[in-house]
């Protein structure tokens, strides 16, 4: 689902261009995850099967603990969109 008829402010000018949940295929590539400190506040850390590690901040508008274990059927991937920047991703649940 987008939101491309009322794109809302999200701080700092950006705004959110997309909303959507994580697709059967995106779930199915991650052993686990789990929230974790980093340099953009909290972000959830994905451990992949293949192995490595991908981390995408968390959505200012969850409410996350260090250590939660986010259940990615029920969250949401946002991405955030703002003139003259590259889009960023963020997890919502």
């Amino acid at each position: 689902m987008t939101v491309f008829d009322s794109l809302k402010r999200y701080g700092n000018s950006y705004e959110v261009k997309e909303t959507r949940s994580f697709t059967p295929d995106e779930i199915a590539m991650v052993a686990s995850n789990k929230v974790v400190n980093s340099d953009y506040g909290l972000s959830v850390c994905f451990f992949m099967k293949t192995g490595g590690q991908t981390y995408i901040p968390v959505s200012r508008d969850s409410v996350a603990s260090v250590g939660d274990v986010v259940d990615l059927s029920k969250a949401k991937l946002l991405t955030l969109s703002r003139e003259g920047s590259q889009d960023i991703n963020r997890v919502e649940f």
